[in-house]
């Protein structure tokens, strides 16, 4: 649980200072509760998407796997430009390759987060 609030607060902090940075990509909103809130949206929406392309690959037997490996870097792009186009008013990108600079770094956020995650380890005390 605290690995998702650590991911929605991030993502949220992405949307608030980091994407307003990132030429042609606009977000207007708080922290809280619009980032917050897009944060939740985005996770949700990254989980549905999994299960879509773990579908999509499945169901093409293995082709839409290496589409995959090599599309990638535009799996974030494509999730943020749905998210725009549900929700205009707050999100809003100039062109999709706004978008795409936007997933990108997105998805190097989302590198470090997972990075960080796996290098960091809490130890048992063990009862004698």
């Amino acid at each position: 649980m605290t690995k998702l609030a650590l991911r929605v607060a991030l993502t949220a902090f992405f949307f608030v200072y980091v994407l307003p940075l990132v030429p042609g990509a606009h977000f207007t909103g708080t922290f809280w509760p619009a980032g917050i809130g897009y944060g939740f949206l985005l996770a949700g929406l990254t989980w549905l998407f999994s299960l879509a392309l773990g579908i999509f690959a499945i169901g093409t037997l293995g082709l839409g796997l290496i589409l995959m490996i090599f599309f990638f870097w535009l799996i974030p792009a494509v999730q943020l430009e749905m998210l725009a186009y549900f929700f205009p008013q707050n999100l809003a990108f100039d062109g999709f390759g706004s978008a795409v600079l936007a997933g990108l770094v997105l998805m190097g956020i989302n590198m470090l987060t997972g990075g960080m995650r796996a290098t960091i380890s809490f130890k048992r005390s063990k009862k004698d």
